[in-house]
């Protein structure tokens, strides 16, 4: 009779569970450096969702009036047990300061560029002490209903002995003074696999680490897929093919060689703050290999993301370190 009885409760839990598992929730919730900024969003339900009737918004330092913010409306589907991974538009690599670009291993992981505009809109203007939202249009009433709020809408994390310096909310009661671990500033968030639907009612405090993991700053490897208890067959992953450039010396103090299966049409050095560099090579062809000798004597000193484009155009990455 006990063992029958845990039984059921074990049954019912899983069905409140999958109950639950029918709109589009955060998944993933990057703060990094600069302009390292990424949301996230998951479809744990068993159909595809159109996203234009969703938008992402940001409640500025603390505001929690409507019509005061600045949202982006999302476009594109979203498949069942998907996920769509949203960044700030920041892809000029000649730009710098609050332009400065979003680094090349978060690029290449975006579904959909936002915010391109601070004029229009800032959604993913995000620095740790604002709250989002996901919403959702109510067609019955053209109004727009969140589905899931990160933060808490209405307040923003502040030191009582320094209110005007950008704190996040944290692990420790009240959340917002400063107390315990900054978790939604310089950190990767990950919900966790047990949560099931977003928070759609405000919260009275904010804990992140009540449905998210917490990682160190500029995570970015677990983008692209999503664990969810709500579905029985694995999450979808959507591979970005990285092909791998082999080089010597490396690290270097001049001229790189690249060792390839084509000649090379464009090459690039991207440096840690996002900024892509051209570099000049020479093509040699010895007993049938393309070899590129690749100038970095205008290079400073420091690590990079090399890229080498083919004339078949294969892109070809690895990093190597100037001394």
């Amino acid at each position: 009779m006990k063992n029958t009885f845990f039984a059921l409760i074990a049954i019912l839990s899983v069905s409140v569970a999958h109950a639950q598992c029918n709109e589009l929730f955060i998944s993933e919730y990057i703060e990094g450096t600069r302009n390292n900024k990424a949301i996230e969003i998951y479809n744990p339900g068993p159909t595809a969702i159109d996203l234009s009737g969703y938008r992402l918004t940001r409640w500025q330092n603390g505001s929690a009036v409507w019509g005061s913010q600045y949202s982006d409306v999302l476009s594109g589907s979203i498949g069942r047990n998907e996920v769509k991974v949203l960044v700030i538009d920041r892809r000029d690599t000649t730009q710098t300061g609050q332009d400065t670009p979003v680094t090349y291993n978060l690029r290449i992981k975006a579904d959909l560029f936002l915010s391109k505009d601070y004029n229009t809109s800032f959604s993913m203007s995000f620095n740790g002490d604002d709250a989002l939202s996901l919403d959702k249009l109510n067609t019955a009433n053209n109004q727009w209903v969140p589905v899931d709020i990160f933060g808490k809408i209405g307040q923003q994390p502040q030191l009582p002995s320094n209110p005007s310096r950008t704190i996040g909310w944290s692990d420790s009661f009240p959340n917002n003074t400063g107390l315990g671990l900054w978790c939604t500033i310089d950190k990767t968030l990950i919900r966790k696999a047990s949560v099931t639907t977003g928070i759609k009612t405000n919260p009275a405090n904010f804990n992140p680490r009540k449905e998210y993991e917490v990682y160190p700053v500029n995570t970015f490897d677990s983008l692209r897929t999503h664990n969810c208890i709500c579905n029985k067959f694995p999450a979808q992953v959507k591979t970005t093919r990285v092909l791998v450039l082999q080089i010597f010396p490396n690290p270097t103090t001049g001229n790189i060689n690249a060792f390839l299966d084509a000649p090379v049409a464009m090459a690039y050095a991207t440096d840690v703050q996002g900024r892509k560099i051209a570099l000049s090579f020479d093509m040699q062809f010895p007993n049938g290999y393309a070899i590129a000798s690749l100038n970095t004597a205008n290079l400073s000193a420091g690590v990079y993301q090399l890229q080498a484009i083919t004339t078949g155009n294969k892109t070809y990455t690895t990093r190597f370190i100037k001394q």
